[in-house]
């Protein structure tokens, strides 16, 4: 598993969080879509107690990243 390395635009302003849940239906893209990009290092996951916690940020810059944008995210 590679570690993905994230550039944070601005750390003056706050990380905006969301559940695994709350991560896919953001993305409109299955929960197991989202636990998928954990596995391949290409998303951070962050763990709050047992929850599992998405930056929406960062998941924003994975999408715009991505050559095919979201359709290269939904596979």
């Amino acid at each position: 598993m590679r570690k993905t390395t994230v550039k944070r635009v601005n750390p003056a302003v706050p990380r905006r969080w969301a559940s695994l849940k709350e991560a896919a239906e953001y993305m409109s893209v299955h929960p197991k879509t989202i636990t998928r990009k954990f596995s391949e290092g290409a998303l951070i996951r962050y763990r709050l107690g047992r929850r599992v916690m998405v930056d929406l940020d960062e998941l924003d810059e994975l999408v715009l990243s991505s050559a095919g944008g979201l359709k290269t995210l939904i596979r």
